[in-house]
């Protein structure tokens, strides 16, 4: 057997164990669930989806800190999307006016190179959107989910503790 292979193959074993299809939820802790639309949030058996049901979830508690990454998430999914809007039919408006013949070409393709640069500008917004509506979700975890429930049986007695 051809070394390559032998080293190949170790690789491919190697890279099959660090990869996983599933992601564990701990049913304690809210969990974000990254969906391409919309982002979900998993938390006590419920799972919220859009902004209203997210600023029930997240405001109920009055953390500022919270509601301040709550609300920037807010701004930069609306701004991403209407930039990305914006770009999509910027770039497709610039490209046909640079390919077609009468028209401008330098002007067509400034506009084409800025709805570009106004479409990555909004794909940008919406990532820091969701990096601001996950940072929320670990801020909550790990400031309001303290809370564990301990059963315990030995012999012919139980005990619960339950520790805030």
């Amino acid at each position: 057997m051809n070394y390559r292979k032998i080293v190949f193959i170790i690789f491919i074993c190697l890279m099959g164990k660090m990869i996983s299809a599933q992601t564990k939820i701990d049913p304690k802790k809210m969990t974000y669930l990254l969906n391409p639309k919309p982002n979900s949030i998993l938390y006590n058996d419920t799972l919220y989806r859009g902004s209203a049901e997210y600023k029930e979830l997240f405001f109920r508690n009055g953390d500022p800190m919270l509601r301040k990454l709550f609300e920037k998430h807010q701004s930069n999914k609306i701004w991403g999307t209407v930039l990305t809007t914006v770009g999509s039919f910027a770039t497709s408006f610039g490209i046909i006016a640079a390919t077609s013949s009468g028209n401008s070409q330098t002007a067509g393709w400034i506009t084409a190179g800025s709805g570009f640069a106004s479409m990555i500008l909004g794909t940008y917004l919406i990532l820091e959107g969701q990096k601001n509506l996950a940072t929320a979700v670990y801020l909550f975890n790990s400031r309001y989910n303290k809370t564990s429930m301990i059963i315990g049986v030995s012999g012919d007695r139980a005990g619960l503790a339950i520790n805030f």
